[in-house]
């Protein structure tokens, strides 16, 4: 009984977590388990492996079949396990050899082949978990197909771009397991493109408390990639709470002084690990949060709150009501951000149009037609342009907004759309991103549009929101992701104007941003008249009315 026993040691001494029962349901192609130090990652994704091979997967779909033609799973990471001088580095192989069971095993690894071949209990082959490196060269990884592929913490671009057709005719996923402390790509290609976040109790806590973020436990986006994120800290390892009852026991029982164990939660326990003075490093470290999303430029937006659905809420259209406003971030060698907002009587701010412009594959007369086709019969309060714009063209010595002003006038003339007098915004202060960020939090107080009548402080007042139609992608994820800049090359894949160059912040996102500051800084941008609030009895709106 004992020897059958040694045989399950490491499997059943395995402590299950929300995070583990979630990893085992997911069936997304590509799957980011993101956590603090020492949560238990690598050990929960390779624990997935285990049960797979053992048939234990809830999804049957999951498990090792005797009819699955592909035998082989790959298991990356830094260095092989067969590099004696860095073995240490290596921490899938232990994590996976210490949770199967040992006769299941069939021929472990050695130094010219770096496979562990097991017998899956549902029957059918032998299975080959093959261990390769990022070192190794990518043309070395590709030709075969594989059941699925697990990656340890940041693999190079090149390797995951690789290693996706290895899984095209398996139907297979791609796992991820790292903490973010150098995810490079990962963070703007895996996680920003996320189409489900999971986030554990301790994540949610830390997001509202340290970084004044509020989510949900599940964070539904309207991405289109097959992407799912996991995040957890390091406070979700059940095996802190075990030591923290451990030590508690042995005070109780006169084992152990308090004065040597001073702690009166896990959570201060871990503080005494966790001493560093760069709030980043503890978001990272110790709550599997993206440096990125702490330096988050509106870190209130919220997909599942300020994103909303068109035709629920507009199911007859935009009102010809209110106000509209066009805006373009205008640049001369980037696309242009073209974006419309609709202001409604109670001063609600809906994006409700997008678009770029490339002005390589784009003249100012196409560009203006185009606006104006999709503008249809709106007129337009104000329309803003960056002043940019406003600079005077060397081969034609008139400014785009000179232009673009007299293309708008001859299509009006012509009976082409309703015009349209564009004017350079203001481009002082920083007035523009605190209307934003406070349209932004009141969005998330009222919780849905056409609800702003709020009591607040015992009166009733309109508080002003900004909402984000579905059809309007890049505006919101351009909210969700504009961060301040790290360094000069921060994003790779940024083309930098002379202008771009000097602002602080990370340039991806901050195009469709513009317009929302530029247009929030106008007098104009307003759904009444005058300061209007609510009491109890909504008094009748009173406007001047000329004569003749």
């Amino acid at each position: 009984m004992d020897a059958d026993y040694t045989q399950y040691e490491g499997f059943v001494n395995f402590f299950e977590t929300p995070v583990f029962s979630t990893l085992l349901k997911l069936r997304n192609r590509v799957v980011m388990v993101i956590t603090g130090n020492r949560f238990g990652k690598t050990k929960s994704l390779q624990r997935k492996n285990v049960y797979r091979l053992m048939g234990l997967s809830p999804n049957p779909e999951h498990n090792i079949k005797p009819e699955d033609r592909c035998r082989v799973v790959r298991l990356a990471a830094e260095n092989l396990p067969g590099d004696s001088e860095r073995e240490v580095r290596n921490t899938i192989y232990p994590a996976l050899m210490e949770q199967i069971p040992r006769n299941l095993v069939l021929k472990d690894i050695t130094i010219r082949k770096p496979l562990v071949t097991c017998q899956p209990l549902l029957g059918g082959k032998p299975l080959q978990f093959e261990f390769v490196s990022y070192g190794q060269t990518t043309q070395s990884h590709g030709g075969v197909d594989r059941l699925w592929i697990d990656t340890d913490e940041v693999c190079d671009y090149d390797f995951y771009e690789e290693s996706m057709p290895r899984l095209a005719t398996t139907n297979g996923q791609f796992f991820v397991g790292t903490t973010p402390i150098e995810a490079g790509w990962m963070y703007d290609e895996l996680f920003c493109k996320a189409k489900t976040i999971y986030r554990t109790k301790n994540v949610r806590k830390y997001m509202k408390e340290a970084m004044g973020i509020t989510v949900g436990s599940v964070e539904h986006t309207d991405s289109k990639e097959d992407i799912a994120v996991i995040q957890a800290a390091t406070d979700d390892n059940p095996l802190f709470q075990k030591q923290f009852n451990d030590k508690m026991k042995d005070i109780k029982e006169g084992r152990l002084k308090k004065e040597f164990f001073p702690y009166e939660t896990v959570s201060e326990y871990l503080d005494s690990f966790f001493m560093y003075d760069d709030p980043d490093s503890v978001a990272m470290r110790r709550y599997g949060i993206f440096k990125q999303i702490t330096g988050a430029v509106h870190k209130e937006f919220e997909w599942n709150t300020h994103v909303i659905d068109e035709h629920k809420y507009f199911p007859n259209g935009i009102p010809r009501s209110g106000k509209h406003c066009r805006m373009i971030d205008y640049h001369q060698s980037v696309p242009w951000a073209y974006c419309w907002i609709y202001i409604d009587e109670n001063d609600e701010a809906f994006v409700v149009k997008e678009k770029e412009y490339d002005p390589y594959n784009n003249t100012t007369l196409g560009i203006c037609r185009d606006i104006a086709e999709h503008s249809r019969d709106y007129k337009f309060d104000f329309n803003l342009i960056d002043a940019l714009a406003n600079t005077t063209q060397s081969n034609s010595n008139t400014t785009v907004i000179q232009d673009m002003n007299g293309h708008f006038h001859e299509m009006k003339r012509s009976s082409f759309g309703t015009g349209g007098y564009w004017e350079p915004w203001d481009t002082k202060g920083t007035k523009g991103q605190d209307k934003v960020r406070e349209r932004l939090i009141n969005s998330k107080i009222c919780g849905r549009p056409f609800n702003n009548l709020q009591k607040i402080d015992g009166v009733q007042k309109r508080l002003p929101t900004l909402w984000v139609l579905d059809s309007c992608k890049i505006v919101a994820l351009s909210l969700k992701n504009w961060r301040k800049k790290e360094n000069a090359d921060d994003d790779r894949n940024a083309v930098l104007s002379t202008k771009d160059s000097r602002d602080k912040y990370s340039q991806r996102w901050s195009h469709f941003n513009m317009c929302l500051e530029a247009a929030m800084k106008d007098s104009r941008f307003r759904g009444t008249p005058y300061n209007y609030q609510a009491t109890g009895t909504e008094h009748q709106r009173m406007y001047f009315q000329g004569r003749g």
